[in-house]
């Protein structure tokens, strides 16, 4: 499995509330870089999980993959309700061997009435 592959299951796993499977993606050490949770990536799974637990109808569609040697990012479109226009989230990976060791995540709220006409995607 690929870099971006493993990323890529990894927030599926965390969105899914399957923190086991999550956390066997990451070293032991691994950590965060969100700035509004405690440090400790299974703070981290946990919200992701909880996040999910609170907006069940939540969506998560990855629009783009970049990856070069040990980073990958994730270009992510998150919708917590049907109808909501949703975030852009970048998620960031940096890899130790097959195992996640570092994560930084920004999202942008997408404006409904945007005066770009480019859209966010």
């Amino acid at each position: 499995m690929r870099h971006s592959e493993r990323a890529h299951a990894f927030l599926t796993a965390a969105r899914a509330g399957d923190v086991v499977t999550a956390r066997a993606f990451c070293t032991a050490t691994a950590r965060h870089h969100n700035q509004y949770f405690a440090a400790g990536m299974d703070v981290l799974i946990d919200a992701i999980a909880a996040a999910s637990v609170e907006h069940p109808h939540s969506t998560f569609t990855v629009k783009r993959i970049v990856a070069s040697d040990n980073m990958v990012v994730l270009h992510s479109h998150v919708v917590h309700a049907p109808g909501e226009p949703g975030y852009t989230v970048f998620h960031m990976f940096r890899f130790e061997g097959d195992l996640i060791a570092e994560l930084w995540d920004v999202g942008q709220t997408i404006e409904a009435q945007s005066p770009n006409s480019d859209g966010p995607f």
